[in-house]
């Protein structure tokens, strides 16, 4: 097994990356004085035992540059990992085109607007195992101020019920996710689809934590 902090091997996997160009894959080599982290990443890559592709490192790795030569000795990913230790927010892993240093934070742009926006907001309110009930009621005020669609957010089986009520009372309908958050026989179905868009959201997020990868 081996362990790298930041090394995202979820997105690896899913992009068709090979990890193993990374492990046992031995770099010898001194970058001169005033060499940034961005230098030496493709040095790294470009100087290993087994040369290996970059697609994209961030620009952010401009911006040290070294007083002194360094030095690389040992295997590849050991080494891109002691230089990203300088970057807590980064992360990195492999695609099939070659390797990839950037922001975990861009992948909340590809969730579905109310997943992004009511994830976001469950996220920040959530407190022990569940969401409090002002705080519940206060998302769904903010929810119907934000335009969602009760019918247009909620899961099949999630609308179904509120529907069926709305056909049978329309003096009385459920409009409105408040409506529905306040009703105790569609409360619960709104926590769920809050709580499906808080999974996703954190998914979509990937907070930095220390990841451990086998292969």
């Amino acid at each position: 097994m081996v362990y790298w902090r930041h090394f995202d091997a979820q997105r690896t996997k899913t992009a068709g990356g090979d990890a193993n160009c990374l492990v046992q894959n031995l770099v010898s080599l001194c970058m001169p004085p005033d060499s940034t982290h961005w230098d030496h990443v493709y040095a790294i890559a470009n100087g290993a035992y087994q040369p290996f592709k970059v697609k994209f490192v961030a620009e952010r790795l401009k911006e040290h540059h070294a007083i002194r030569g360094r030095p690389f000795f040992g295997h590849a990913g050991d080494k891109i990992q002691e230089i990203l230790l300088n970057y807590p927010t980064l992360r990195w892993w492999m695609e099939a085109d070659g390797l990839v240093i950037d922001e975990p934070v861009a992948e909340v742009g590809r969730l579905e607007e109310f997943d992004r926006f009511a994830g976001e907001l469950v996220t920040a309110k959530w407190k022990g195992e569940r969401l409090a009930e002002h705080d519940f009621i206060d998302i769904a005020k903010r929810l119907d101020e934000r335009g969602f669609a009760l019918n247009a957010c909620l899961q099949r089986a999630q609308w179904k019920p509120i529907a069926v009520h709305n056909q049978k009372f329309a003096q009385k309908a459920i409009k409105t996710f408040e409506a529905a958050a306040k009703d105790r026989r569609f409360s619960r179905s709104i926590r769920r689809r809050l709580y499906l868009a808080r999974n996703r959201y954190r998914k979509a997020q990937r907070p930095v934590d220390p990841i451990y990868v086998e292969y």
